[in-house]
């Protein structure tokens, strides 16, 4: 789901220096040597190949992207700009003299290249170096990931499957392969992500050493003191695991905090939870382990400040997919693990192929291998993976065939409610609420629903709280409180109902509300994300409300837009 603009400029304008990496991805079955720039389309999957120094690897993507990357630049960077317009005075000077500065002398400081790509690509796109940074500063990503090993696989050989959660922006930012062949003594590598996407959701290099990046929301989240990038350097550099994990302590600062999953050609798996200042290794204790957005290691859990019901759930219902393919993981039942739905009936929940999905990869390191859906978003996992090798000498290996649920009729109709569901909460974003009422209320009306209507209730509710119809919102919330709703839910909704009661004069059933938000907030100590809708509670106990706005909810609706 989009960051509204006001956080992405709290979030990543106060601290401009963030330099993020360019987009970077591979093309199947190429013998490991130096080749022409080269772009292949298979379906919806964007496959790059690029050669060189890295200003140069940075040009030629620009340019085989084209109006691929110039969309998604112009849409991202209206974002920054809209972000920037809702901001104080301290972040306007630092976006006129940090951001422009950092943009032209930040890779005298880190060894990643990444100042040199960004270089080569704003060159490519016929920009300023300084907007392509703007523009790159939408860095986001959810996502759901499992690594395997030794017994829980059927060679032995480690595996990795992940599923990247994130707003494709309508269509616009598409999924992307590049494979960068360095021309500096780098390692040939697969960079995975989405047109400007920053840092690699996924990679993988000639050593077979794979990584996995997942977004960890701390404070600070991103680096202030000339940070380094790890993440990049790991794969142009690192050979095992253990050289993985000392890239990342070893960072003067780390750029950005992030969960990161490793695993290397002989065997090994672990994690690295990262702030800009510190980090701390996961180890587990079988030969496998899932992870999503929250923090595993006692000393990162204190720092994590997005733990939410959803992150749970999604790790959970990865674990439970995962087991029910033990022992004798293969990439084959990778897939089928990243396609799972069983957590919730409803595919607006916190599923595992959940609705958000981008990029839905299984890496073999061992074979130095790597398969991408051909699919986008909202059905990326079901769609075919097509493979990819970095093994000398070999061909692409064959493609895993996609789900006989695409394109299916059931498909095709969550297909068009996802839609309009997307287009309900584009109207909320941009203040439309009529708009998004109509919507909202045509979806509750299918008969048999396909979207969870207790969470599109709370949009409804929500639309037409900002009509001041408060009578009509804490009767359209209703379900959205009942026993039985998404727990998520229920806090948002209680917390609706108790404003839309103070706006109507009924302090008390403003304050019986309020308390009853709370106490589901204060059963489940483990979530701290709804910590705003305590504090709006807490205020509500002690006084009337009646000019404060609900706390936003949109993620809650678990539709991406």
């Amino acid at each position: 789901m989009r960051v509204p603009p006001r956080r992405l400029a709290l979030l990543l304008l106060s601290l401009p220096w963030i330099g993020l990496a360019p987009i970077a991805c591979h093309e199947p079955g190429l013998a490991v040597r130096a080749a022409a720039p080269t772009r292949r389309d298979l379906g919806d999957l964007i496959v790059l190949e690029v050669s060189g120094s890295y200003e140069e690897m940075g040009r030629q993507e620009a340019v085989l992207l084209g109006p691929d990357l110039r969309r998604v630049y112009a849409q991202q960077l209206a974002d920054y700009q809209r972000g920037l317009a809702q901001t104080g005075v301290a972040q306007h000077l630092l976006d006129a003299v940090a951001l422009p500065l950092w943009s032209e002398v930040g890779g005298w400081f880190e060894d990643s290249h990444f100042h040199e790509e960004l270089a080569g690509m704003a060159a490519g796109l016929g920009v300023p170096r300084r907007n392509l940074l703007r523009a790159l500063l939408s860095l986001g990503g959810g996502s759901t990931v499992f690594a395997a090993t030794r017994s829980a696989t059927a060679d032995g050989k480690p595996l990795l499957g992940r599923n990247v959660d994130w707003d494709d922006a309508l269509g616009t930012r598409r999924p992307l392969v590049v494979r960068l062949h360095p021309n500096d003594g780098d390692l040939e590598h697969l960079f995975v992500g989405w047109p400007l996407v920053g840092l690699p959701t996924v990679g993988l290099n000639e050593a077979g050493f794979a990584l996995s990046f997942n977004y960890f929301e701390t404070e600070p989240e991103v680096g202030l003191l000339l940070p380094q990038w790890p993440h990049r350097r790991a794969l142009q550099k690192a050979r095992t695991v253990e050289e993985g994990i000392r890239l990342f302590l070893g960072a003067r600062e780390r750029g950005i905090s992030s969960f990161t999953v490793m695993a290397d050609a002989s065997g090994d798996v672990a994690m690295v939870e990262c702030t800009p200042d510190r980090c701390a290794v996961f180890r587990p204790e079988g030969d496998w382990f899932a992870q999503s957005n929250h923090a595993r290691t006692p000393e990162m859990i204190a720092r994590d400040r997005y733990r939410s019901p959803d992150s749970f759930d999604r790790r959970a219902g990865m674990e439970r997919a995962v087991a029910r393919h033990l022992p004798g993981l293969t990439p084959e039942a990778a897939v089928e693990i990243l396609r799972d739905r069983s957590m919730h009936r409803w595919p607006n929940a916190s599923n595992v192929a959940n609705l958000a999905v981008l990029n839905a990869v299984v890496v073999q390191p061992a074979s130095r291998t790597l398969w991408h859906s051909t699919a986008m978003q909202p059905f990326a996992p079901f769609g075919e993976f097509v493979g990819f090798t970095l093994a000398k000498g070999s061909t692409a290996p064959p493609s895993l065939p996609a789900s006989p649920w695409l394109g299916s009729p059931a498909m095709e109709r969550e297909r068009a409610a996802v839609e309009q569901a997307r287009s309900a909460l584009h109207a909320l974003f941009e203040r439309r609420p009529a708009d998004a009422q109509r919507t909202f209320a045509a979806l509750l009306a299918e008969t048999p629903p396909v979207l969870d209507d207790r969470r599109l209730a709370l949009g409804e509710a929500y639309a037409r709280f900002e009509q001041t119809d408060f009578a009509g919102a804490a009767a359209a919330v209703a379900p959205a409180t009942a026993a039985g709703a998404p727990i998520d839910v229920q806090i948002y909704g209680l917390s609706l109902r108790a404003l839309c009661a103070d706006r109507l004069g009924r302090r008390a059933d403003a304050v019986a509300l309020h308390r009853a938000a709370l106490a589901l907030i204060q059963a489940h100590p483990e979530w701290n994300v709804f910590e705003p809708v305590a504090a709006l509670a807490r205020q509500g106990i002690a006084g009337a409300l009646v000019d404060r706005e609900p706390v936003l909810f949109y993620y809650a609706l678990r539709v991406p837009f």
